[in-house]
């Protein structure tokens, strides 16, 4: 969706150009430019969590201005520029569009491990900001030093190991998408050869994964990276089937969340083998056929609003609830997810019960003076939420 930067922007730009034509390019009137140009890119990326729009502006040869950096968005690209020539002086783009394919790998791929961890930058010693589960449709932007920026289908960014990636073009990924596939629906396993003598690899609840054939007992199913190896048929389903039927409830919800109560917590955690508080929520969401954003600030703004003054009255079984501060703008640092009965579930130190009632023993006196927020995801209309199913990398 295209978002424009208003009349007054190209307007200033105008003025400014013209003074660039009487005055020569100065250092503040590359600031002025440079201005215009991060209002275009924060309507274009206004959450770097999940969009790329950075480009600066640096004096060039013979009064020319060059404008560097990189966009996921072509129009993005084009507005920038149009904006730039209207201040009047020679513009030398160097402005990258991502992905880049340059590398003839394409700008797609699939995870091939049972999570595999995403970070900030492109080292071991940056912070995990996420994971994705084994068979992940991803997008990968660039490579740097062995590490590929990827975005995962809730739009998040990050980078992970190479390794971890198996590369594909559009075609490849269509053909993948065509397949027969199945989704691990247990929290945890083992994917083993067809003698069942040795272990393949683990697996873990929302890998998605082409099968070639089925038995009574197993699937024998192909890993992104060409890996073979089954499965038993008890701890998965058909993906077309699942995709069509998945009904997510309120009771569901919370009896996926509890399958997995006393797991650790890890920053950045997105599985059932350890999580953090809106990775736990965006996984168990995900496997009842939903994708949520990933971190609590931008659950947020997902889904309808949920009055929490009157909370023993409004609220239901599968809400979200967060926690944070109301000094100014509404700020979430935590996310749950409400139980019934004054009880939530949520990632901290470990999944785990609490409750609101101050009358419980496991009553959370902290979480209850810094509840902000609920929304509801089950059964709301134009709330900012994808289904697995309607998703197009799916």
């Amino acid at each position: 969706m295209q978002k424009m930067p208003g009349h007054t922007t190209r307007l200033g730009g105008m003025i400014t150009g013209l003074l660039l034509l009487l005055t020569g390019c100065d250092s503040s009137q590359l600031s002025s430019l440079q201005k215009d140009i991060n209002h275009i890119a924060s309507h274009w990326a206004p959450d770097r969590r999940e969009g790329i729009c950075n480009v600066a502006v640096a004096r060039g040869r013979g009064g020319s201005v060059i404008l560097t950096g990189e966009t996921m968005d072509v129009e993005a690209k084009t507005e920038i520029i149009n904006l730039a020539k209207t201040y009047g002086i020679p513009i030398v783009d160097s402005i990258r569009i991502l992905p880049d394919t340059s590398g003839g790998n394409g700008g797609w791929g699939l995870i091939t491990l049972s999570v595999a961890n995403i970070r900030k930058q492109p080292e071991h010693e940056a912070e995990m900001t996420s994971q994705a589960v084994l068979g992940t449709p991803v997008r990968v932007l660039k490579i740097k030093n062995g590490w590929l920026l990827i975005q995962t289908p809730d739009h998040y960014l990050g980078y992970t190991e190479e390794a971890s990636v198996e590369r594909m073009n559009e075609a490849a990924l269509s053909k993948w998408r065509q397949s027969e596939r199945i989704i691990y629906t247990d929290n945890t396993g083992w994917i083993y050869t067809k003698t069942g003598n040795e272990v393949v690899g683990d697996i873990v609840a929302g890998s998605v994964l082409e099968t070639t054939a089925e038995t009574a007992s197993f699937y024998e199913i192909v890993l992104p990276d060409g890996r073979t190896g089954v499965i038993p048929r008890t701890q998965a389903v058909g993906f077309k089937e699942w995709k069509s039927s998945v009904n997510p409830t309120g009771l569901s919800v919370c009896q996926t969340a509890a399958s997995v109560s006393g797991i650790p917590y890890l920053w950045g955690g997105a599985s059932p083998k350890a999580a953090d508080c809106s990775g736990f929520v965006q996984s168990v969401y995900f496997r009842n056929g939903i994708i949520l954003r990933r971190d609590a600030s931008l659950q947020l703004h997902q889904g309808q609003e949920i009055d929490i003054v009157h909370w023993e009255r409004t609220f239901r079984e599968g809400d979200l609830l967060f926690f944070g501060s109301k000094q100014g703008t509404l700020h979430a640092t935590h996310v749950a997810i409400y139980l019934g009965n004054s009880e939530f579930i949520h990632a901290s130190g470990r999944v785990m019960v609490s409750s609101l009632d101050a009358n419980r023993s496991n009553f959370d006196v902290g979480r209850k003076e810094t509840l902000v927020a609920a929304r509801r995801i089950l059964n709301t209309t134009g709330n900012k939420v994808l289904t697995v199913a309607e998703h197009p990398w799916y």
